[in-house]
C-alpha cells in the first residue's frame, strides 16, 4: 500500500485543481428513480480546510561531533550529564598517533631520497648516452649514432616502466601521510560548544569510534529550540497556517530548513526525523522538555462550491456525483478541485443548491438516535519508564585478607547505600604460612623487579641519548627523539607503578600482623551503593583479592531505562518512584539523556537517563519508575472513544490500485495515514451534520484513552455525534 505525507495528496489538488476526463462520456440526467430522497446534500460554498497536529517539546540546539575516519581514544574526561565549556577537554585520538605520523614521515622521506637518487642516476646515464651519440654524429658515424639513440630511448622507457609505480607509490603514501598528519594535529577533542553532554558513544580508553558516526552529542543550554516529527519543508510551504503552542501559549516561530541529503539518507536507514523551529518570546520558567503543539493547517483560502466526499465516484480517470431533482437522479460529470477528509470542491459541472445523493446516508433515516454534542477542554496522558541505577563510573570493590565471613552488617539481597566509616560485614582471618610466605615473596619480588628494571631501564636511555647527539639533524632524529620521550615517560611512570606495587605487598605483609590477632571489621571507605551482596553470608570463605561487587560512587549515579515508545523528553522533569516496605515513596528527577537529543544514527538508542534533583539517596532503591506527564494539551476537541468505528475497505489495497491515478484527490479512507493506521482501520464517526443529515465523518486522532479521544480534524461544532 502506498503511503502518503500527510498532506501531499491534498496539495496537489489544491495546485492542480485536477481536470477530469477531456473526451468524457455524456451520461443522460435524471434518468432512474431516486434510491432515497433524504440522502441528499444541496452543493453550498464553504472554505475547506485540514488541520493536524504534531506532538512537540521545547528542546536545546545539539551539537554533535563526528570524523570522517575511525580511530581509538583514550584520556576520556566526560560522561553523559557531564556540562562543559567551551574549550574543555573531552578526549584524545589514538595515543600511537605521534609515533606514527613521525613514522610515516621517516619513510616518506627515506621514500623520497631513495627515488631521487635513482633519478639522478638515470639522468646521468641519459646525459652520458646523449654525449655519445652526439660525437658519432659528429663524426657521421651514423650507426653507432642511431645505436646510441636506440639505446637511449630504451633506458628512458625502462626507468619509466620501473620507476612509474615507485612514484605513483610514493604519491599514495605521502596523502596517507598527510591525512595521519593532519588527524594528529587535530587529536586533542575539546567541547566546540558550552552545554551537557547528552551522549558519548566513548567511555575507556581504547574504545572506537567510526567513520561518519556521531561520537559525542552536546546540549546547549543558552538557547530553546521546539521541535516535533519531521515535516518537510514542501510540506511545511504547502499549508496556510502554522501554530506552536508550549504550555497553552501560542508563539512565534521560525521553520529551520533540514538538510535534504541529510533526511535522504537517514530516511533509507530507517531513522526517526524531526524538524526544528526557531521560537520567540519563551519566558524564562519554560524548560526542556515541556510539552509543545503544532497546529498545521491547510486550507481552500476561500468559500468553494464543494460537497460530501462520499457523493463523488469514479469510472476509469472521470469523477461523478449523482444529481438529484424530485424523484429522479442521475450521472453527471465534474471536475474536482481541492479537497479535506470529508469535502471537496466541485471545480466544474455543478451548480450551488444543486443536490446530489451522498452514499453513507443510506439506511440512516427513519430513525432516531440519541446524540452527544463535542467538547472542548484538556487532555493529559502520563508516561513511565521502567529504570534501575546504575554508575558513569563504577569502582569494584575487593576483600582483602582471606577468611570467613562472620556477620554482614548491611542487607545481602539488593543494592545498599552505606556512608564512610560504615561497618559492612565481619570476617575471622584465615591466614596460613603459605600465605604469608606468598605476600613476603611478593614483596621481596617486587622490590628486586623494581630495581634491575630500573637500572636496565635507564642505561638504555643513555644509548639512545648518545645515539641522538650522534646523529644529524632531520626527521630519522626527530623520530629518534620521539621514540626516546616516550621510553622516558614509561620509565618515569614506572617509577610509580612499580613503587605502588612494592608499597602494597609491604601493607600486606604487615596486614598479616594485624590480621593474626582475631578478627575484624571491615568499613566503606566512602558514601556510595554496594551491589548485592547476594553470594555472601555467614560462613562463606572469601579469599585475599576477591571481587565482591560494585561500588557506585554518588557523584556518578543515574537510574536507566529503556523506553522504546521514546516519549520521555531530554530535560522533563519526573518523580522517580520508589517502594520501599510497602510503602510508596517518590523523588524528583530530571531526564539528562533521551532519544530526542540522541544522534539519530544510533538506532538503538532507545535508555533513558535520569538524574535525582537532590542528595537524599538513604532510601533509595536500585529500581523504580520514572512517572512523567507526558501530554498535557489545552482546550482540545474530544468525543467519547466508545463512538469511534473504524473503515477496514482500503485494508489490503493493492500498491498498482493506489497508484493507478497520482492526481487522484484526497480519497476517503485516509490516504495520509501510515500503513500501519490504515490496516487498523480509518477512523470516523457518525454525525448529524448542520443540514440535519446523518453522514459519515473521518476523524484525525491526535491521543486516545479508554474514557475520551482527541481529534484534530473532521468534525464542525455543530455537528451532533450519534450513539451507535
Amino acid at each position: 500500500m502506498k503511503k502518503y505525507s500527510k498532506l501531499l495528496v491534498v496539495f496537489l489538488i489544491a495546485a492542480l485543481l485536477l481536470p477530469g476526463c477531456k473526451q468524457a462520456e455524456t451520461v443522460p440526467e435524471l434518468s432512474s428513480p431516486i434510491e432515497n430522497p433524504d440522502a441528499v446534500f444541496a452543493a453550498k460554498r464553504m472554505e475547506l480546510k485540514t488541520t493536524y497536529i504534531n506532538e512537540g517539546s521545547v528542546c536545546p540546539e545539539v551539537t554533535d561531533i563526528k570524523f570522517d575516519f575511525d580511530s581509538k581514544v583514550y584520556d576520556v574526561q566526560v560522561r553523559t550529564g557531564d556540562f562543559v565549556k567551551e574549550g574543555d577537554l573531552l578526549f584524545r585520538l589514538d595515543e600511537s598517533l605521534e609515533m606514527r605520523v613521525k613514522e610515516a614521515e621517516v619513510e616518506l622521506t627515506l621514500r623520497k631520497k631513495d627515488y631521487e637518487v635513482a633519478l639522478k642516476q638515470h639522468n646521468d646515464q641519459i646525459k652520458n648516452m646523449k654525449n655519445l651519440r652526439t660525437m658519432f654524429g659528429n663524426m657521421q658515424d651514423w650507426y653507432n649514432y642511431n645505436l646510441w639513440d636506440i639505446n637511449i630511448r630504451e633506458n628512458q622507457a625502462q626507468f619509466d616502466i620501473r620507476y612509474e609505480n615507485v612514484y605513483q607509490d610514493i604519491l599514495k603514501f605521502e596523502d596517507e601521510y598527510l591525512e595521519l598528519k593532519e588527524q594528529y594535529e587535530n587529536s586533542v577533542i575539546t567541547a566546540p560548544c558550552d552545554g551537557q553532554i547528552v551522549y558519548i558513544s566513548v567511555e575507556d580508553d581504547d574504545d572506537m569510534f567510526f567513520e561518519d558516526m556521531t561520537v559525542v552529542s552536546i546540549a546547549k543550554q543558552d538557547k530553546k529550540l521546539l521541535c516535533c516529527n519531521l515535516i518537510e519543508k514542501k510540506e511545511y510551504e504547502a499549508y496556510t497556517e502554522v501554530k506552536a503552542l508550549v504550555n497553552g501559549k501560542e508563539y512565534p516561530i521560525e521553520y529551520i530548513e533540514p538538510d535534504e541529503e541529510d533526511i535522504y539518507e537517514r530516511k533509507l536507514r530507517g531513522q526517526k526525523l524531526y524538524s526544528y523551529f526557531n521560537v520567540e518570546g519563551l519566558p524564562d520558567d519554560v524548560v526542556f522538555g515541556d510539552y509543545a503543539l503544532f497546529y498545521l493547517t491547510v486550507s481552500s483560502g476561500e468559500e468553494v462550491l464543494a460537497v460530501p466526499s462520499e457523493a463523488i465516484t469514479k469510472s476509469g480517470m472521470q469523477y461523478y456525483v449523482k444529481v438529484v431533482s424530485g424523484d429522479k437522479q442521475g450521472l453527471r460529470p465534474v471536475t474536482l478541485g481541492f479537497s479535506n477528509k470529508n469535502y471537496t470542491e466541485i471545480a466544474s459541472g455543478l451548480s450551488e443548491g444543486e443536490n446530489v445523493f451522498v452514499a453513507n446516508n443510506l439506511g440512516r433515516y427513519g430513525m432516531n438516535y440519541e446524540t452527544v454534542n463535542l467538547t472542548s477542554g484538556n487532555f493529559t496522558e502520563d508516561g513511565s519508564v521502567y529504570v534501575e541505577r546504575r554508575s558513569l563510573n563504577p569502582e569494584p570493590f575487593y576483600n582483602d585478607c582471606p577468611g570467613e565471613i562472620m556477620e554482614l552488617y548491611i542487607s545481602n539481597f539488593s543494592q545498599v547505600y552505606v556512608t564512610a566509616g560504615q561497618p559492612l560485614y565481619k570476617i575471622n582471618p584465615k591466614i596460613s604460612e603459605a600465605d604469608k610466605e606468598e605476600a613476603k615473596h611478593q614483596y621481596e619480588m617486587a622490590q628486586t623487579n623494581y630495581t634491575n628494571r630500573l637500572k636496565n631501564d635507564k642505561k638504555t636511555l643513555d644509548d639512545q641519548l648518545k645515539k641522538i647527539k650522534e646523529m644529524k639533524k632531520g626527521v630519522e632524529r626527530e623520530l629518534a627523539q620521539l621514540k626516546y620521550d616516550k621510553a622516558l615517560e614509561e620509565y618515569n611512570q614506572y617509577k610509580i607503578d612499580g613503587q605502588e606495587l612494592i608499597d602494597k605487598w609491604k601493607e600486606r605483609v604487615e596486614a598479616f600482623e594485624e590480621w593474626e590477632k582475631g578478627s575484624f571489621i571491615v568499613y566503606a571507605e566512602k558514601d556510595g551503593f554496594l551491589s548485592s551482596f547476594s553470594r555472601y553470608s555467614a560462613g562463606k570463605e572469601v579469599g585475599a583479592d576477591e571481587y565482591m561487587c560494585d561500588f557506585y560512587p554518588l557523584e556518578s549515579l543515574v537510574f536507566i531505562g529503556q523506553d522504546e515508545s521514546r516519549t520521555a523528553r531530554y530535560g522533563m522533569k519526573v518523580n522517580l518512584e520508589f517502594r520501599v516496605d510497602g510503602e510508596i515513596m517518590y523523588k524528583e528527577g530530571r531526564v539528562i539523556s533521551a532519544y530526542d537529543v540522541r544522534p539519530e544514527e544510533v538506532t538503538n538508542a532507545t535508555y533513558v537517563y535520569v538524574q535525582m534533583s537532590d542528595d537524599d539517596y538513604k532510601e533509595v532503591i536500585s529500581q523504580a519508575h520514572a512517572l512523567f506527564e507526558y501530554c498535557n494539551a489545552e482546550n482540545v476537541t474530544t468525543i467519547p472513544t466508545e463512538l469511534i468505528l473504524r473503515d477496514t475497505s482500503k485494508k489490503g489495497s493493492s500498491k498498482e490500485e493506489t497508484e493507478e491515478d497520482d492526481d487522484a484527490p484526497f480519497t476517503i479512507g485516509g490516504d495520509n495515514l501510515s500503513e500501519d493506521e490504515t490496516d487498523k482501520g480509518v477512523p470516523y464517526v457518525w454525525v448529524y451534520d448542520a443540514n440535519g443529515q446523518i453522514v459519515k465523518r473521518y476523524i484525525k486522532i491526535v491521543r486516545s484513552t479508554r474514557a475520551a479521544t482527541w481529534i484534530c480534524d473532521g468534525l464542525d461544532a455543530s455537528d451532533r455525534i450519534v450513539v451507535h
